[in-house]
Protein backbone atom coordinates (compact mmCIF):
# COMPACT_ATOMS: atom_id res chain seq x y z
CA UNK A 1 0.00 0.00 0.00
CA UNK A 2 2.93 2.25 1.05
CA UNK A 3 4.37 1.69 -2.38
CA UNK A 4 1.25 2.00 -4.10
CA UNK A 5 0.80 5.85 -2.80
CA UNK A 6 4.54 6.67 -3.65
CA UNK A 7 3.59 5.41 -7.20
CA UNK A 8 0.24 7.93 -7.29
CA UNK A 9 2.62 10.78 -5.98
CA UNK A 10 5.13 10.65 -8.92
CA UNK A 11 2.32 9.75 -11.53
CA UNK A 12 0.54 12.85 -10.24
CA UNK A 13 3.79 14.43 -10.70
CA UNK A 14 4.26 13.25 -14.01
CA UNK A 15 1.02 13.91 -15.55
CA UNK A 16 1.27 17.58 -14.63
CA UNK A 17 4.90 18.11 -15.26
CA UNK A 18 5.58 20.26 -17.90
CA UNK A 19 8.34 20.06 -20.99
CA UNK A 20 10.09 22.71 -19.13
CA UNK A 21 12.45 20.20 -16.93
CA UNK A 22 15.27 23.33 -16.17
CA UNK A 23 12.85 25.96 -14.85
CA UNK A 24 14.08 26.38 -10.70
CA UNK A 25 11.83 28.13 -8.39
CA UNK A 26 12.75 31.73 -7.71
CA UNK A 27 13.88 32.68 -3.97
CA UNK A 28 10.98 35.37 -3.67
CA UNK A 29 7.80 35.14 -6.19
CA UNK A 30 5.31 38.10 -6.60
CA UNK A 31 2.17 37.61 -6.11
CA UNK A 32 1.67 38.39 -9.68
CA UNK A 33 3.41 35.50 -11.13
CA UNK A 34 1.83 32.13 -11.93
CA UNK A 35 3.16 29.06 -9.38
CA UNK A 36 6.36 27.52 -10.65
CA UNK A 37 5.85 24.63 -12.90
CA UNK A 38 5.98 21.11 -10.45
CA UNK A 39 9.50 19.53 -11.51
CA UNK A 40 10.58 23.28 -10.52
CA UNK A 41 9.35 22.88 -7.02
CA UNK A 42 10.55 19.15 -6.45
CA UNK A 43 14.06 20.35 -7.13
CA UNK A 44 13.96 23.58 -5.60
CA UNK A 45 12.24 21.40 -2.61
CA UNK A 46 14.41 18.69 -2.34
CA UNK A 47 17.27 21.21 -3.32
CA UNK A 48 18.80 18.87 -6.48
CA UNK A 49 22.16 20.20 -8.16
CA UNK A 50 22.32 21.10 -11.79
CA UNK A 51 23.36 17.55 -12.63
CA UNK A 52 19.89 15.73 -11.00
CA UNK A 53 17.50 18.57 -12.60
CA UNK A 54 19.20 17.32 -15.64
CA UNK A 55 18.85 14.07 -15.07
CA UNK A 56 15.38 13.92 -13.77
CA UNK A 57 14.88 15.73 -16.84
CA UNK A 58 15.96 12.97 -19.00
CA UNK A 59 13.93 10.47 -16.91
CA UNK A 60 10.91 12.70 -17.56
CA UNK A 61 11.70 12.89 -21.10
CA UNK A 62 11.61 8.97 -21.18
CA UNK A 63 8.76 8.51 -19.34
CA UNK A 64 6.23 11.06 -20.12
CA UNK A 65 5.54 9.83 -23.55
CA UNK A 66 5.22 6.29 -22.72
CA UNK A 67 2.16 7.16 -19.87
CA UNK A 68 0.63 9.99 -22.29
CA UNK A 69 0.57 6.88 -25.06
CA UNK A 70 -0.99 4.37 -21.91
CA UNK A 71 -3.11 7.21 -21.30
CA UNK A 72 -4.50 7.65 -24.93
CA UNK A 73 -4.88 3.68 -25.32
CA UNK A 74 -6.82 3.91 -21.98
CA UNK A 75 -9.27 6.62 -22.67
CA UNK A 76 -9.63 4.46 -26.21
CA UNK A 77 -10.60 1.14 -24.62
CA UNK A 78 -12.85 3.08 -22.01
CA UNK A 79 -14.80 4.64 -24.69
CA UNK A 80 -15.68 1.43 -26.55
CA UNK A 81 -16.22 -0.57 -23.37
CA UNK A 82 -19.17 2.69 -22.55
CA UNK A 83 -20.18 2.44 -26.26
CA UNK A 84 -21.19 -1.22 -24.95
CA UNK A 85 -22.19 -0.84 -21.84
CA UNK A 86 -24.76 1.64 -23.29
CA UNK A 87 -26.13 -0.61 -26.26
CA UNK A 88 -28.92 -2.64 -25.28
CA UNK A 89 -27.50 -6.42 -26.65
CA UNK A 90 -24.06 -6.45 -25.94
CA UNK A 91 -21.70 -9.85 -25.99
CA UNK A 92 -20.28 -10.19 -22.28
CA UNK A 93 -17.37 -11.54 -24.16
CA UNK A 94 -16.60 -8.15 -25.73
CA UNK A 95 -17.10 -6.54 -22.56
CA UNK A 96 -14.76 -9.02 -20.98
CA UNK A 97 -11.97 -8.81 -22.96
CA UNK A 98 -12.21 -4.45 -22.91
CA UNK A 99 -11.99 -4.62 -18.81
CA UNK A 100 -8.46 -6.96 -19.05
CA UNK A 101 -7.53 -5.34 -21.88
CA UNK A 102 -7.71 -1.49 -20.16
CA UNK A 103 -7.00 -3.55 -16.48
CA UNK A 104 -3.69 -4.60 -18.21
CA UNK A 105 -3.08 -0.97 -20.09
CA UNK A 106 -3.48 0.38 -16.34
CA UNK A 107 -1.05 -2.19 -14.79
CA UNK A 108 1.25 -1.33 -17.51
CA UNK A 109 1.31 2.59 -16.58
CA UNK A 110 2.02 1.55 -12.73
CA UNK A 111 5.02 -0.25 -13.95
CA UNK A 112 6.28 2.98 -16.10
CA UNK A 113 5.41 4.77 -13.02
CA UNK A 114 7.04 2.41 -10.37
CA UNK A 115 10.29 2.10 -12.54
CA UNK A 116 10.61 5.92 -13.08
CA UNK A 117 10.29 6.28 -9.31
CA UNK A 118 13.19 3.80 -8.94
CA UNK A 119 15.42 5.69 -11.20
CA UNK A 120 14.59 9.17 -9.70
CA UNK A 121 15.01 8.08 -5.81
CA UNK A 122 18.36 6.26 -7.38
CA UNK A 123 19.18 9.91 -8.30
CA UNK A 124 18.96 11.38 -4.82
CA UNK A 125 21.30 11.59 -1.63
CA UNK A 126 20.00 10.27 1.20
CA UNK A 127 18.31 13.54 3.17
CA UNK A 128 16.81 13.74 -0.43
CA UNK A 129 14.92 10.27 -0.40
CA UNK A 130 14.33 11.31 3.50
CA UNK A 131 12.51 14.53 1.98
CA UNK A 132 10.80 12.37 -0.56
CA UNK A 133 9.38 10.25 2.02
CA UNK A 134 8.39 12.78 4.07
CA UNK A 135 6.32 14.10 0.66
CA UNK A 136 5.25 10.60 0.30
CA UNK A 137 3.50 10.29 4.23
CA UNK A 138 2.07 13.88 3.45
CA UNK A 139 0.23 12.95 0.25
CA UNK A 140 -1.24 10.03 2.21
CA UNK A 141 -2.59 12.23 5.38
CA UNK A 142 -3.91 14.92 2.70
CA UNK A 143 -7.48 13.45 2.71
CA UNK A 144 -7.80 13.82 6.64
CA UNK A 145 -6.26 17.47 6.68
CA UNK A 146 -9.64 18.92 6.08
CA UNK A 147 -11.63 17.25 8.61
CA UNK A 148 -8.80 18.28 11.06
CA UNK A 149 -8.69 21.90 9.67
CA UNK A 150 -12.74 21.91 9.89
CA UNK A 151 -12.26 21.51 13.48
CA UNK A 152 -9.68 24.40 13.88
CA UNK A 153 -7.39 21.06 15.23
CA UNK A 154 -4.31 22.71 12.61
CA UNK A 155 -4.23 25.74 11.20
CA UNK A 156 -4.82 26.53 7.65
CA UNK A 157 -2.04 26.17 4.83
CA UNK A 158 -0.19 29.36 3.91
CA UNK A 159 -1.40 31.39 1.61
CA UNK A 160 0.73 30.66 -1.86
CA UNK A 161 3.00 33.28 -3.69
CA UNK A 162 1.82 32.77 -6.97
CA UNK A 163 -1.08 32.48 -8.75
CA UNK A 164 -2.94 29.21 -9.61
CA UNK A 165 -4.02 29.06 -13.24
Amino acid sequence: MKKLSSVTLFAAMLFLAPKMIGSTVPATASASLPCPPPPAVVASFLALTPGQVEQMGALLTQVLPTLETLGQQSAEVQQQLDLLLGQTNTDPAQIGALVLQLHALQLEAAQVVEGFHHAFAGLLTQDQKQKLEGVSVASQLQPVVGAFRALHLVPPPPSTSCQKH
